[in-house]
């Protein structure tokens, strides 16, 4: 009796497999723009199933959908379109297993912006090269079932070079299996003139994907150093080696006209994208994005990151500034050129410092330039200064990082990742500096906006402070040692 009760549950399990799932067949030429994607589903219920691409929030991008085209469904079910909510509705008259085609088409917009934005946020597909951050060849079914999803190339030039961030190791006709929840996460490269190496940072798998065009040739040579210096910094800073592997990935800007640089993490690595000379900005760009992995992912003070960005942005660039210092990446004179130049001067030049944090969501994309960079620069400020403060209250003790792991080991007690409230980022600063004295400041400077007034500031030794046309400014003071004063 007990072996049939079991082979009944058994098959229980296998028909609710079968019956939500979602199958994704693709197919690139490798000189076109086009990816042709089939997909196999089956139906939440017997009437019609709903899906949605993309996402407008994600990147601006408000013209995502014409991504999308020649869609078709079988022959006796019935196609609705509505671009407006970027929904594709099949309507069908049973549940058994659906086939829904349509092709992704990467080439370049028709609004003739080409901007960063425009590439890091959608898919690129052009002769030679492809990338799709984020699953966007994917739709998103709407429904309650977590549905379980598979990925395999059917056609594809097999002498390409292939990286996807579910399996780094995988082929590209290799069965990938994910949940829905999980769709987007993922990146997928492909094309002829991309190189892969592989790292071994503090016992952990990184990948480094990168453009072997003439004109990026720079990057053999400026990768590296991250591989071997800042990246066991930063995770020595965090005292963190949990990780299966992580990701880099400095990919061309195929449709800009001129130089530009940006990127964005995601929780096993970081995408890059830029044209053009490789300086400072595009260094330190690669540092922030990939110090994300913590503050921004891990670590998020509110319900989203738009909540206080001033910590999300502002206090990761502070953590990626002291570890490309660190590291050696960055000379003393770019840590103090980047703390004064691109920081406090621009901060108390700009026209809407003061303005309040609750402002900066609403206009963010509308006025990146001034609210865009709002959150970084404050953000970055007040880390330093709070840093300054937690040192000279214990005299040497306790630093910054030591409220940041506090943070970090918050979080892991915490039984699903719901971010940390402003109130426990207080309670655990408190620890540091009287709690009177930083929530006052946090609702101060974080909250309302208004700009801190280093006048009144003290500083540890290492550092002096002065000031040029009332803008203050940072210098070390004979003798201070980077590797002394962030020591970990």
């Amino acid at each position: 009796m007990k072996k049939v009760s079991f082979l009944i549950t058994f098959c229980i399990v296998l028909f609710s497999y079968a019956q939500n799932r979602q199958d994704y067949h693709l197919s690139w030429d490798g000189t076109s723009s086009i990816l042709k994607v089939k997909l196999l589903y089956t139906p939440t219920n017997k009437d019609s199933t709903v899906f949605v691409y993309g996402d407008p929030t994600f990147g601006g991008q408000i013209d995502i959908f014409k991504v999308v085209k020649n869609i078709h469904c079988n022959p006796s079910e019935n196609l609705k379109i509505s671009e407006n909510d970027r929904k594709i509705t099949v309507y069908h008259h049973d549940s058994k297993t659906k086939t829904l085609t349509y092709e992704i088409d990467g080439s370049k917009p028709d609004d003739k912006k080409s901007t960063i934005y425009t590439e890091l946020f959608r898919p690129v597909i052009t002769n030679g090269f492809l990338s799709t951050p984020n699953s966007f060849f994917m739709l998103d079914k709407k429904s309650e079932t977590n549905d379980l999803i598979s990925i395999v190339w059917d056609h594809y030039p097999h002498q390409f070079i292939y990286f996807n961030s579910m399996n780094p190791t995988a082929a590209a006709n290799k069965n990938l299996s994910i949940k829905e929840k999980e769709m987007g996460r993922y990146l997928f490269v492909m094309g002829n003139k991309i190189s892969v190496k592989k790292y071994n940072v503090m016992g952990i798998p990184y990948y480094s994907i990168y453009s072997n065009e003439k004109e990026y040739s720079i990057l053999k040579t400026k990768l590296p150093p991250y591989f071997t210096d800042y990246f066991p910094s930063i995770r020595k800073f965090w005292n963190d080696t949990d990780e299966a592997f992580y990701y880099v990935a400095v990919l061309p800007l195929k449709y800009a006209g001129k130089t530009k640089a940006g990127g964005y993490g995601m929780d096993d690595g970081f995408l890059m994208k830029y044209l053009g000379d490789y300086g400072y900005w595009e260094k330190h760009v690669i540092a922030h994005e990939t110090s994300h992995h913590w503050i921004g992912l891990k670590l998020i003070i509110g319900k989203n990151s738009f909540d206080n960005q001033w910590f999300g942005e502002g206090f990761n660039d502070y953590v990626t500034l002291i570890n490309l210092a660190k590291s050696k990446i960055d000379s003393k004179e770019e840590f103090i050129n980047y703390l004064n130049k691109e920081n406090l001067e621009l901060h108390y030049k700009s026209p809407v410092k003061d303005s309040s944090n609750a402002s900066i969501a609403k206009n963010y994309w509308t006025d990146y330039p001034n609210y865009g960079k709002l959150p970084y620069r404050r953000g970055l400020i007040y880390a330093f200064y709070l840093d300054n403060q937690i040192r000279l209250a214990s005299k040497g003790k306790f630093t910054l990082r030591n409220l940041l792991i506090d943070l970090k080991n918050l979080e892991h007690t915490k039984k699903e990742s719901i971010g940390i409230s402003l109130e426990e980022f207080i309670n655990l600063g408190s620890k540091y500096i009287p709690k009177e004295q930083f929530e006052n400041e946090i609702k101060t400077y974080m909250i309302a906006g208004k700009p801190i007034d280093f006048k009144t500031v003290k500083l540890i030794p290492e550092f002096h402070l002065y000031f040029e046309k009332d803008i203050p400014q940072i210098k070390f003071t004979p003798n201070a040692s980077i590797d002394k004063i962030y020591n970990w």
